[in-house]
């Protein structure tokens, strides 16, 4: 990237299959997207829009669903969406909130709508599981007791050896 007047363009195709217009978009615009989109709950609650035909929705709305993806507790979510997500993504255009009604109405872009088009609503709320062999235990034993650094690493990547990752589908 040249500096902050630099600006990058956005190609694509329509939903008929013809090539869009470029359109340039700035970096600082790009940082202020990115840093909006960069947390699971505003993605979602952007996805939340995506998905529906609605283009306004109260917090509380946006809480639920969010908390349902990801399973947390609406409380939580709740909190989290009117004291720094909301805020967050009015901040970078990507909705309007009016505090008053505690309303959101979404205006993103056609950037925001594709790049979060492409990506996957739910990796964020699917678990990982992990399982370790027999072995993993042994080598993460000799790292503990090892007051060498280097046999210390030895030992955690022969450890690491014997631990499987699987994404639930």
């Amino acid at each position: 990237m040249k500096g902050e007047g630099s600006t990058h363009t956005v190609n694509g195709e329509t939903n008929d299959g013809e090539r869009r217009a470029e359109t340039p978009v700035g970096a600082s615009r790009l940082d202020d997207l990115f840093g909006a989109l960069a947390d699971p709950r505003r993605r979602l609650v952007v996805q939340y829009f995506l998905r529906s035909s609605d283009d306004v929705a109260t917090v509380t709305d946006l809480a639920g669903y969010v908390a349902d993806r990801r399973d947390d507790e609406f409380e939580s979510v709740a909190v989290a969406l009117h004291h720094k997500d909301v805020s967050k993504l009015d901040e970078a255009d990507v909705i309007e909130y009016d505090p008053r009604t505690e309303t959101v109405r979404y205006v993103g872009s056609e950037l925001v709508s594709d790049l979060l088009g492409r990506a996957d609503p739910d990796a964020d709320a699917k678990s990982v599981t992990t399982a370790a062999g027999p072995g993993a235990l042994e080598h993460l034993s000799d790292a503990l007791a090892a007051d060498d650094p280097v046999e210390k690493d030895f030992c955690i990547r022969q450890a690491l050896q014997y631990v499987h990752f699987e994404r639930e589908e």
